[in-house]
Order: C-alpha cells, then sequence, then structure tokens
C-alpha cells in the first residue's frame, strides 16, 4: 500500500485555515452513550494537532440523512458535546455558503480568528450537491482553506463534495484517526497471520454479501451469525419458526452453503418473542418450534466458536451475532467480543468495526484490549471488499487542481464586537461543558478510564 500524505512540521500551518472533514454524525437526542461519544472523542488528536501548529480549523460533518435544511439535524446540536471534548468554544457558521451574502459573512467570520480558533459548519448534506460531488459546492468549501485534511474513515467510502471534491481543489492530508484505521485494517488484507477468522453477524445477508465473498478469499473461517444466519437454515431446509429472513439473501445463502469456510450456529437461544420480557432457552437448530424466533446463538455454539477464535492469529468481527440490545439475547455476542479482546493485544490481532457492533465491544468490559475498534462500518467493509480502494482515500494520493486557496473576500480584520458576540453566543459556560462531560464519564466515557480503544494514544 502507498503511504498516505500526513501532516508533519514541514508543513506551515499558522495563521493558515484548513478545512477538516470528520465524522461525528451521532444521535443528538438525550444524553449521548459512550459509543455515541467514541467518534468524536476519535476526532480529538487531530484537532488538537491542527489547534496546537497555529492553524485555523473548519469543521466539516454531516448528521443524519436530512431530505432537506431539517433543523433537527442541524450540526449546531453537535457544539456543547464537541465543547466538552476538544476543551475549546467552537463558533458554528450556519450561514449558506452557497449564497453570496452567507459565503461573504462565513469569510467575515474567518477573517477575524486567531491561530487555534475552531469553527463548525452546518450539516454538508444540507446542500444538495454534497452527495453528487458537486463541482461549485466543492469549490465554494475549498475558496475558505488553505489545506483540507481529511479525518472521516467512516465517510471515505463515499464520493461526496466534502470528501472527494475539495480534495480535488487543494492540499490534502489524512488526519491522525483515518491513518490508524487504514493501518487497521491492512492487517486484514495486507497478508494476516494465520488462521484468519472472521465473525461477521447482523441483520441482512445481501449487504455483506460483498465483503464475504472478499473474506472468502483471505480468510480461512467465517463464523456467520444474527439474522444474516437465517437464510443458510433455510437453504438447508430447516424450519427457523418466525425468525426473521431476508427473502432476497436465500440465493445468496444457497450459493455459498457448500462453501467449508462458512460456520453456522449449531443451537440457537429462542422465545416466543423479542423483548425485554422473553423467557428464552437453547435448542439445536433442528428443533425451533413453529411460534418461536431466534434471537441468539445458543450455548454450545458459544463454546465451539470461543474455541475456534482462541486458535486465531487475525480476528475480524463485525456485526452481533444476537439481538444484543435486548439482554437476555447479548449473551452470545458478549462472549465472543470477550473471547476476541482475550486474545488479541499479541497473541493475536482483533479488529472489531461495525456502528452495531461497537457498542457491544464496548459492554464486554474489554474495550482495552481489542487492537482496534474502528468507527468505520461500511467504509470498513468496503475497505476490505475493495482491497483498500475507497473514493475518499485515493483521492488522498492525486494532485489537486489548484494549490492555493482563494483570498477573495478575506481581508485581514480585527474581532468586532459583532462576531465576539457570535462567538461567545454559540458557546456553552464552562460550568455546562464539565456538567456534560461529567454526565459522558459517568456512562463510561473511554477517556474516563484512562486509556483510549482506538488504537492511538490519549489525547
Amino acid at each position: 500500500m502507498k503511504e498516505l500524505p500526513v501532516l508533519t512540521s514541514r508543513v506551515p500551518l499558522r495563521n493558515k485555515r484548513v478545512i477538516l472533514r470528520l465524522d461525528w454524525n451521532i444521535p443528538v437526542q438525550g444524553m449521548p452513550s459512550k459509543e455515541d461519544m467514541a467518534k468524536i472523542e476519535a476526532s480529538a488528536p487531530t484537532v488538537h494537532y491542527l489547534q496546537k501548529h497555529g492553524a485555523i480549523v473548519i469543521i466539516l460533518s454531516h448528521l443524519g440523512r436530512p431530505k432537506k435544511k431539517e433543523k433537527e439535524f442541524s450540526t449546531a446540536r453537535l457544539l456543547p458535546l464537541a465543547e466538552a471534548y476538544l476543551d475549546h468554544p467552537l463558533m458554528f457558521c450556519g450561514e449558506d455558503i452557497m449564497t453570496a451574502q452567507g459565503m461573504a459573512m462565513v469569510k467575515d467570520a474567518l477573517s477575524a480568528a486567531s491561530p487555534g480558533d475552531l469553527f463548525l459548519m452546518e450539516n454538508v448534506r444540507f446542500y444538495s450537491g454534497e452527495e453528487k460531488n458537486d463541482k461549485k459546492l466543492s469549490q465554494a468549501y475549498a475558496s475558505l482553506g488553505h489545506y483540507f485534511v481529511n479525518d472521516a474513515f467512516a465517510s471515505s467510502h463515499r464520493a461526496h463534495a466534502s470528501v472527494v471534491g475539495i480534495a480535488e481543489q487543494l492540499p490534502h492530508f489524512a488526519g491522525v484517526n483515518l491513518v490508524e484505521e487504514i493501518k487497521a485494517a491492512n492487517h486484514l488484507i495486507e497478508k494476516p497471520k494465520r488462521p484468519f477468522i472472521a465473525v461477521i453477524g447482523g441483520a441482512k445477508l445481501s449487504t455483506k454479501m460483498p465483503v464475504i465473498q472478499s473474506l472468502l478469499k483471505v480468510a480461512d473461517q467465517i463464523l456467520i451469525g444474527g439474522a444474516m444466519a437465517h437464510p443458510f437454515f433455510a437453504a438447508k431446509h430447516i424450519k427457523i419458526g418466525k425468525s426473521l429472513i431476508e427473502k432476497e439473501s436465500l440465493k445468496y445463502a444457497k450459493a455459498l452453503i457448500k462453501n467449508k469456510k462458512i460456520i453456522l450456529p449449531t443451537d440457537v437461544l429462542v422465545a416466543p418473542k423479542l423483548d425485554k420480557s422473553a423467557r428464552p432457552h437453547v435448542v439445536p437448530i433442528n428443533k425451533i418450534k413453529p411460534n418461536e424466533v431466534i434471537g441468539d446463538i445458543g450455548t454450545t455454539t458459544m463454546r465451539e466458536w470461543s474455541a475456534i477464535l482462541k486458535k486465531a492469529q487475525t480476528i475480524l468481527w463485525n456485526g452481533p451475532v444476537g439481538v444484543a440490545e435486548i439482554p437476555a439475547f447479548s449473551h452470545g455476542s458478549l462472549v465472543i467480543g470477550r473471547t476476541i479482546a482475550a486474545r488479541s493485544r499479541g497473541k493475536a490481532y482483533g479488529l472489531v468495526g461495525g456502528g452495531d457492533t461497537v457498542p457491544v465491544a464496548l459492554q464486554t468490559g474489554m474495550s482495552e484490549w481489542f487492537d482496534y475498534i474502528s468507527m468505520g462500518g461500511g467504509a470498513l467493509l468496503e475497505y476490505i471488499e475493495k482491497h483498500g480502494k475507497l473514493p475518499g482515500i485515493e483521492v488522498l494520493y492525486k494532485t489537486p487542481q489548484r494549490l492555493q486557496a482563494s483570498t477573495k473576500g478575506f481581508k485581514r480584520t480585527k474581532r468586532t464586537t459583532r462576531t465576539k458576540r457570535r462567538i461567545t453566543g454559540n458557546r456553552m459556560s464552562k460550568k455546562v461543558v464539565q456538567k456534560t462531560r461529567s454526565k459522558v464519564y459517568k456512562k463510561g466515557s473511554i477517556s474516563a478510564k484512562g486509556g483510549s480503544a482506538f488504537g492511538g494514544k490519549k489525547s
């Protein structure tokens, strides 16, 4: 693999405006959980590096899937959470940069900035040109900065304006977290130590078929759990009661059912329904009753899979093997997670990835023992599937179309009373920030435990 361009002391950053693409796509309703905050925490090293070297940082992120400019998806809602983790106030720029007035207001605010200042732009998906990688939108963003830094691995599989378009316009670099994510993923595709075991769970087999087909070429065994295993049972003419099954997946299961690398559960945890009041019991896969629903792998499968994992040298875990959000059906995922954690950090390389997997990995109480917990999700799977060729990564290897940011509209001005008011008006008081952090820590922040589960040092 080629080496990504990274920030070094040779890159002059003082008083330079750096557009920083981050992945802060987290739920913002109610108090965030530790897994929600993990994305903001993972971005801190890059933000702090840029601040330390005197850059003016312009942060871009998407939030949810808005169909239009919906208030509930405004990134302004991220301000208190970001300030709590970054130990620095952020100025919010919610103006529409595709209008002359909006662009002028943003440039006015940036012209009054000092080294180390942080700016948060509005949700990039509020612009219709974002997902189309619109050149005019990319140029508008690029006109605000001197450099572009991508630290959003989770979005790098998308050829969007804020990921690819800006990088085509400005000198660009990979952020600290992006480099760590790629380094971790490369353990799986660049001569992995064997045996290489993959544990793949989740609901839909169809969405993970491309990565499973890629893994079949490099992995020694693939343990398939969760609802993804149901089409395989059906392909074997095993009745699965009222369990969820994706009809589209049946054809994929039939094509793979004879592959000796595919390992399925031999017993499962079932109940009449999957809820907190359920009283599940374990049955062999051929003893599932018509009124029962599969919620987890069974105890025999837990032992069998743990024995396989204890011999592994390289391990990938993506997707819970049961309905892990319900405690009664989380045991299989927790057992698998703890087995991988115990095997990692020396005996084997253990990588955990995926939005649904990260919460379970943290719930194991052993998150610090995994070699790496990836925030990538879909990007991680595509990285494996496409052998590292993602749009947001590939563009970083290319020379940008232009090498300097536009200075049009930028006249260095003193920080006016109006600008000061805009900044302090978007800040939380120090007391409120500390209160927010305290609540997050009580819910089990990784930093609060004294370490990082993301492969890098605590910032």
